[in-house]
């Protein structure tokens, strides 16, 4: 099966996490998209960020390693998980985003377009009951909920 490498943002602030609708599959999402030749997935969520929301971000390292230099080396902000998601919108194009999923905060900028949406925390919460997910136009994928609960956590230690 193909896949493609992707990264994407949960942006928080102020305890919510910056959402928007897509269209295409009808569901809320984090800025994010296609990782570009010759770039690492840090530069492309700082990218994707900018170009889809008017935002600079800073990445936020949630793990215990710490990006270094070597002679021939460096190492990279490792992402906050990396989910493997199966992409079946298009029959003749089924594929496989390898996503590099990283959690931000907003450094500069307003937000370009009013296609983004703040989710408070409560607003994420809610949403693990299915019934409350299902009957509202913000409908918020399984994966996404527990994403966003789990960045929660780890900002709030």
């Amino acid at each position: 099966m193909k896949r493609h490498y992707t990264s994407s943002a949960i942006i928080i602030k102020n305890d919510s996490v910056l959402l928007h609708y897509h269209k295409k599959i009808k569901l809320w999402l984090p800025p994010g998209g296609h990782v570009e030749l010759n770039e690492d997935p840090v530069q492309a969520v700082h990218r994707e960020v900018l170009e889809e929301t008017g935002l600079k971000i800073e990445v936020i390292n949630s793990s215990k390693m710490n990006p270094r230099n070597y002679k021939n080396v460096y190492s990279i902000i490792p992402p906050f998980t990396i989910f493997i998601e199966a992409i079946t919108d298009n029959p003749n194009d089924i594929h496989e985003h390898i996503d590099f999923i990283y959690l931000c905060k907003i450094v500069k900028g307003k937000i370009k377009n009013s296609n983004w949406m703040w989710f408070t925390k409560n607003d994420i919460l809610k949403r693990q009951d299915q019934s409350y997910n299902l009957s509202t136009n913000k409908q918020l994928t399984d994966e996404l909920i527990d994403l966003c609960i789990q960045a929660f956590k780890v900002l709030e230690e």
